[in-house]
């Protein structure tokens, strides 16, 4: 699907979403949120709602191989709820989503929406509060197919998404030595998204990662599966 379908959708599908307040709405979207994904993808996504009633971000979920972007806009029903529409992008592929929010007083929002393809979402906002700050070097080892490989991190605040890691690195296996790049999310609740590529010589194999940092211990847990489906456990220390 073009692009260019896509962005006209998000102001023609989405059952007549318009500016301004109706029914005495006095909560209001504005500003920048953390979003859980849920329903039939899982992640999550940074939202910034802006008062020219556009809306953009970027996330990671377990399906997807990559860090995503999204823009798109965002007007209030009849009943006072907060609509919106928008594409996300990964690699040039823009996939077209809309989903209604219910705002609450508690600075949280919970809604209920759908994909080009009908897939059913679910989205928890909520306003964001500190992050673990996961930047320095990490030691890794990986379990995939019954083998290990070993890896060591170089993690750095991302300069254009606030709440995201770069990665970069280098990792050993039983075949020879490679290296690895890529990007992880956290949220305030230290729940993790990661998306790390790993090159050997000229192949390059994605990975989309979920888990947990633990800062008692400084350490990540994470699992996940390749663009091979091949399933992958990560315990990582600093």
């Amino acid at each position: 699907m073009k692009r260019s379908f896509l962005i006209c959708a998000l102001f023609l599908g989405a059952w007549g979403i318009r500016p301004g307040i109706s029914h005495g709405q006095t909560l209001s979207p504005v500003g920048s949120w953390q979003v859980t994904i849920l329903g039939s993808d899982k992640g999550t996504a940074v939202m910034t709602f802006s008062n020219d009633f556009t809306v953009s971000g970027y996330g990671i979920t377990r399906k997807q191989f990559g860090l995503f972007t999204l823009t798109g806009n965002w007007a209030f029903n009849n009943k006072g709820d907060v609509v919106v529409a928008y594409v996300q992008s990964l690699d040039n592929v823009g996939t077209a989503f809309n989903f209604t929010a219910h705002l609450l007083r508690s600075g949280k929002f919970r809604a209920k929406g759908t994909d080009t393809a009908h897939a059913a979402f679910r989205f928890k906002g909520e306003q964001p509060a500190d992050i673990p700050d996961l930047s320095g070097a990490w030691t890794s080892v990986v379990h995939r197919h019954g083998k290990s490989l070993h890896e060591l991190y170089t993690v750095t605040v991302s300069t254009n998404f606030p709440a995201v890691f770069d990665v970069t690195g280098q990792g050993l296996n039983d075949t020879g030595s490679f290296t690895l790049d890529g990007a992880i999310i956290a949220t305030s609740h230290n729940k993790l998204n990661a998306s790390i590529d790993r090159t050997f010589g000229v192949d390059t194999e994605r990975s989309s990662l979920f888990g947990t940092f633990k800062p008692a211990r400084s350490e990540m847990r994470l699992s996940g599966v390749d663009d091979t489906h091949a399933h992958l456990a990560v315990k990582a220390a600093q």
